[in-house]
C-alpha cells in the first residue's frame, strides 16, 4: 500500500517518488532514502571516484532479491534505485571488478542490463544520472534517479 505525503509517494517497498507537474503532464523522479547498514558503505560511496549506472528492465523487488541471494554483492560498492543499479568505487581496477560482479549476478539470474540506460565510468554519480545528496550530518543519502543524462 502506498502513502502520500505532500509531493511524495511512498510505496510499500520503501521507494519514494516525487511528482513534478509540467504543463504537458507530470514527470516522476525516482528517489530513495539510503541508510546503509554496512559500517563502511556510506564512506565508500562518499569517497568514490568512479561510477557506473546499469539500467535494467527488472523491478526493484527482482533486483533486491538478486542482491540478497548473491553473497559477493553488497552495499559497500553498489545500490539500486527502482530498476537502476549504481556501482561506485575508489579506483578503476576496483571498479572493473565490482561491475563484473554485478553484471555476473544479472547474467546468473537471466537478467539483463538495458544498454540504452547505462552510463559507464563517470567521474561523478550525477554524470551517471544518479544524485547522492547527504541528509544533514547523518550517514544517510537521498538517492535521486534523474535518468540517463542527455549528454553522455
Amino acid at each position: 500500500m502506498a502513502a502520500r505525503t505532500k509531493n511524495f509517494l511512498i510505496d510499500g517497498d520503501g521507494t519514494i517518488s516525487h511528482s513534478r507537474k509540467t504543463p504537458a503532464n507530470s514527470v516522476e523522479t525516482n528517489v530513495i532514502v539510503w541508510a546503509p547498514a554496512h559500517p563502511t558503505a556510506f564512506e565508500q560511496a562518499r569517497d568514490a571516484t568512479i561510477f557506473t549506472r546499469l539500467g535494467t528492465r527488472h523491478s526493484h523487488n527482482e533486483l533486491k532479491a538478486a542482491f540478497e541471494t548473491t553473497p559477493d554483492i553488497n552495499e559497500t560498492f553498489c545500490l539500486s534505485v527502482n530498476n537502476v543499479i549504481l556501482v561506485f568505487s575508489a579506483s578503476r581496477d576496483e571498479h572493473t571488478m565490482h561491475c563484473r560482479k554485478v553484471l555476473q549476478m544479472l547474467q546468473d539470474r537471466s537478467m539483463r542490463a538495458d544498454l540504452k540506460s547505462c552510463v559507464f565510468n563517470s567521474a561523478k554519480s550525477s554524470d551517471a544520472g544518479i544524485r547522492l545528496d547527504q541528509v544533514g550530518e547523518h550517514r544517510v543519502y537521498m538517492v535521486i534517479n534523474e535518468g540517463v543524462p542527455s549528454t553522455r
